[in-house]
């Protein structure tokens, strides 16, 4: 396989293993007494360990030239760590436990391996679809597994697509970085970046809306008298509608941030509908909403990211992005939807998510307006 087939390969299959995860997570704790005070905790913990770690792996990565090294062990031990999830669910101080060191050497397998993506020249979007198609066709197949066997398999998978992935990434054909000195001095620049920190607070309240339309999804499916089968076909048209954008993204002219303000503007529209308990066939149309909206806003994200840090610190500006960004904000998002959950109701808790997208909205505006106006996404040739 050449390079891009390598890449494509990688973003399937760890999306494939990851979607299970992400959608059935709470619906297994559920089912096991775990309250939405306590769903909020794990989910909280999963961003904030990841959230600790990814600067130290982005630093190690840039400052050794050790991205290949360190997505290897990434894929190796989380995929161990998600098998004790079964196993210690019961007792909820194990599960916090094994949750923070799942978290911790789970963090750096996106950010890094954008960044060895970007670093080829290779179309971001183009290679990114295909981790949207895997999501949701996975989704879909786990929702109808997790209605028969029930919603544990997801853990089983998880693993099982982690040992297949560390093969893959034995042969993706990159040559290692040399190594960077003064990398804490570059990154502290970036970030001082008028622009690289609007970024990172829009990222930032854009990621605490992402539970809401993931993790508590199946919950909200159920909640209006749905399936776990319905929350997959949701799931797949989401991702579906991400595919699209992301493959068509090398012919966007559009700006950074237009494409940041149309994410964040779907996710309002979404958002707010669901607040209204729709019936459950209109979920899904909502989905493909959120699907171009998040692909809008990542594209966007990833890219500028990119163009905005020097080649040199690659992996520390994604690094940067994903866990001061979107994890950070997925982690007190996390927290908030759950304590919704218990006061409000997990309808009510929509219309508190929507809000949150205008501030995305008024931050997002706040970044120079030329920046992408040439074209930002090359094409895969």
């Amino acid at each position: 396989m050449d390079q891009r087939r390598h890449f494509r390969a990688f973003y399937f299959l760890y999306f494939a293993a990851w979607s299970g995860f992400v959608v059935f997570r709470n619906a297994y704790f559920e089912t096991v007494g775990l309250t939405g005070v306590q769903m909020g905790t794990i989910g909280f913990l999963l961003k904030v360990a990841g959230i600790a770690a990814l600067p130290g792996w982005g630093l190690l990565s840039d400052r050794f030239g050790a991205q290949k090294r360190i997505l290897l062990s990434s894929v190796a031990v989380s995929g161990a760590l998600g098998l004790l999830y079964p196993q210690t669910a019961a007792v909820f101080p194990l599960l916090a436990a094994v949750t923070v060191a799942f978290a911790a050497f789970r963090a750096p397998v996106k950010p890094v391996a954008n960044s060895m993506l970007l670093s080829t020249g290779l179309s971001y979007g183009g290679v990114r679809a295909f981790g949207s198609i895997a999501f949701g066709v996975a989704a879909l197949g786990t929702g109808l597994l997790s209605s028969r066997v029930g919603s544990v398999v997801v853990f089983y998978a998880f693993a099982a697509g982690m040992a297949v992935l560390a093969v893959i990434v034995l042969r993706i054909p990159v040559a290692s970085r040399p190594p960077t000195e003064s990398v804490g001095l570059r990154a502290a620049s970036l970030v001082r970046d008028r622009n690289f920190a609007a970024l990172l607070v829009a990222a930032f309240l854009m990621g605490t809306m992402f539970p809401a339309g993931s993790a508590y999804l199946s919950v909200y499916v159920r909640s209006i008298g749905g399936t776990d089968a319905i929350t997959g076909l949701s799931v797949a048209a989401k991702t579906l509608a991400e595919a699209v954008v992301f493959l068509t993204a090398a012919r966007f002219t559009t700006t950074y941030r237009s494409l940041l303000v149309a994410g964040a503007g779907c996710h309002i529209v979404a958002f707010g509908f669901y607040a209204s308990a729709p019936a459950p066939a209109f979920v899904v149309a909502m989905q493909l909403l959120l699907g171009v909206g998040y692909a809008a806003f990542m594209l966007a994200a990833v890219n500028l990211a990119h163009e905005l840090a020097p080649a040199a610190i690659g992996s520390t500006a994604q690094t940067f992005l994903t866990g001061f960004g979107f994890a950070a904000g997925t982690g007190v998002g996390e927290l908030a939807a759950g304590r919704l959950l218990d006061v409000v109701g997990v309808q009510s808790m929509y219309a508190y998510a929507a809000a949150v997208g205008f501030a995305v909205v008024a931050v997002s505006a706040l970044l120079d307006g030329s920046l992408g106006a040439d074209g930002f996404v090359p094409a895969d040739g």
